[in-house]
């Protein structure tokens, strides 16, 4: 039987340490405090978000291998869960793994970074950095930017479905989709890039004794609710967000945890269609203590049968799943190590993923 034992905040000096396989879980060092920005707010609930802020390495993207720490007596000590690593595993665990352990597949292909770009405008705008009408050029920027540390590493951009002569058109085109349809409604005050990790839960089974802790990185953190920026090539429906997403779920529990909300918790998509004539919508979702507990038992099950394959037959598969849009050569970064190295041929030119 798995019992639930308590939660808690990220102190200071506590050091993030691992499990699974040795890549699977980023290690972290957390402490209060950190440099980071954040919009001017006499919100104590901000403040206190700003208090219990959570510094990990200064390129976030660069995260260190997994490691297991027999140093206290135990096999496990914590379990570090992205919802990005989550909603992978729970498509695909085999895909989770993978790419877990091969980091050099991953492709910048030309959706991620359109949206990364644009999630650079918006942030510029939110910290005060620029003014609106600069917003568009400041995106567009940022993309060739990258583009250009890419060519200088002798990589190219991974095409998806967006010709490469319309990417300045749609980058600028959702930029200013944000800040006409988004914006007006986004309230001030709020912490942007709010950086997290925080305890949810304390594990302790038959096998395994660990805590599970949730971590990443909220595009927009208020008192009033989370919000998050997504480039889409189609706009979202909000019944199927409000009963399948993860994401959110995970933001409203860590936020809930930390002490810096109360549920029910409103989580917003601000959604960006991607081409050139492109309209925001706002989607919101609401997620309750119950959506909590699911979202932490659904983790605990998941972590739970992974942490015993690797354990006793650390060379095998784990759980593979194909009947979903991203198992496709265009978007799944394994799909030679997985599927592709049994069949090829097929029509791998999937619609894009919302």
């Amino acid at each position: 039987m798995t019992t639930v034992l308590d939660r808690g905040v990220c102190r200071k000096t506590d050091i993030a340490v691992s499990v699974l396989t040795t890549q699977v879980f980023p290690l972290i060092v957390c402490h209060n405090g950190g440099e980071r920005g954040g919009l001017a707010s006499n919100s104590a609930t901000v403040a206190k978000a700003t208090a219990h802020r959570t510094t990990v390495t200064k390129t976030h993207k660069q995260r260190k291998k997994m490691r297991i720490d027999n140093g206290n007596g135990y096999d496990v000590t914590k379990v570090f869960v992205r919802q990005s690593w989550l909603g992978d595993a729970l498509m695909c665990p085999e895909r989770a793994r993978l790419t877990a352990l091969h980091p050099e597949t991953r492709k910048e292909n030309d959706s991620a970074m359109m949206g990364t770009a644009v999630h650079a405008g918006i942030e510029a705008i939110l910290r005060g950095d620029i003014s609106t009408p600069d917003i568009s050029d400041f995106a567009v920027n940022a993309f060739r930017s990258r583009e250009k540390e890419l060519l200088a590493e002798g990589k190219q951009i991974n095409i998806t479905n967006t010709e490469p002569k319309n990417w300045n058109k749609h980058i600028a085109s959702m930029a200013e989709a944000w800040a006409r349809d988004i914006m007006p409604h986004v309230p001030e005050g709020g912490e942007t890039e709010y950086k997290f990790a925080t305890k949810v839960a304390g594990v302790d089974n038959e096998l395994f004794e660990y805590e599970l802790w949730f971590e990443g990185t909220m595009d927009y953190f208020h008192p009033q609710g989370i919000w998050d920026w997504k480039t889409a090539a189609r706009k979202y429906y909000q019944a199927e967000k409000q009963t399948q997403n993860v994401q959110s779920a995970v933001y409203a529990e860590a936020s809930h945890a930390m002490g810096l909300i109360d549920y029910p918790v409103t989580f917003n998509f601000g959604v960006m269609i991607r081409n050139a004539s492109s309209t925001g919508q706002i989607v919101s979702v609401t997620r309750t203590p119950e959506h909590g507990q699911w979202i932490i038992d659904q983790t605990i099950a998941l972590v739970n049968n992974l942490l015993t394959v690797q354990a006793k037959m650390p060379s095998t598969r784990w759980i593979v799943n194909d009947q979903h849009y991203l198992c496709s050569q265009r978007w799944c970064p394994v799909w030679s190590m997985c599927k592709g190295s049994y069949i090829t041929g097929d029509n791998n030119n999937a619609e894009e993923a919302n």
